[in-house]
């Protein structure tokens, strides 16, 4: 009987985990859709698109996975930078976590900073 429960257990608990490249592969058009909101908001804001990059783009500057204990609430974190500006050098900084009991990505932190992208 107790083999039973815990092969339940076991198969409950795969059945309820996400594939790690699917959670990859989630946060990629979350990105995008940030990335389109920010450049649409500054347009609306200033009624002028001259101040923006002619290709905004961001970089994801750390990803990690969490696994074990660790993983119960979230099961993955992301740092990403975006920049949108041409001739301001300001970068926005957010952060993201992966919830597991909703499956889907949680920004969780905004914030503005001075300076350039380091790569070209």
């Amino acid at each position: 009987m107790k083999r039973i429960l815990l092969a339940l257990a076991c198969l409950l608990m795969l059945g309820c985990s996400e594939r790690t490249d699917r959670i990859e592969a989630k946060l990629l058009p979350y990105l995008q859709e940030d990335l389109k909101f920010m450049v649409a908001e500054t347009i609306h804001a200033s009624g002028d698109r001259s101040a923006l990059l002619d290709e905004p783009y961001y970089r994801i500057k750390d990803f990690r996975l969490f696994s074990g204990a660790e993983a119960e609430i979230y099961a993955a974190y992301a740092e990403v930078y975006f920049y949108i500006y041409k001739d301001i050098a300001m970068y926005e900084q957010r952060k993201y976590r992966y919830e597991v009991q909703g499956r889907h990505w949680d920004r969780y932190l905004k914030k503005l900073h001075f300076g350039r992208d380091s790569l070209p």
